[in-house]
């Protein structure tokens, strides 16, 4: 089946919107250890108690950037695998 120009824009369109979805949520990671360690810094001047605020916002930050991440990477996961498994199909269709 030849494929033409606008479902091949279809394609390419929906690729960047997905790179754009996932640089998004990695881009949240880093933010969410960024805040969390600012807001960390932020009790520890008003209170007094330097570096040990911080230092929980930062590990707190870092917890909830790896669960992100890992809800990522899950996500890509289950995407390449449905992908090759089309990919497949696709071959045993045009074989027969």
């Amino acid at each position: 089946m030849v494929e033409d120009s606008a479902s091949r824009r279809r394609r390419r369109t929906a690729a960047m919107a997905q790179a754009y979805r996932d640089s998004h949520e990695i881009m949240s990671a880093a933010m969410s250890i960024a805040i969390f360690a600012g807001g960390g810094y932020w009790l520890d001047t008003r209170y007094g108690w330097k570096p040990a605020l911080t230092i929980c916002g930062a590990c707190l930050g870092c917890v909830m950037a790896a669960f992100s991440l890992r809800r990522l990477l899950v996500r890509l996961d289950e995407q390449s695998r449905r992908d090759r498994g089309q990919q497949a199909d696709n071959r045993e269709t045009h074989q027969e």
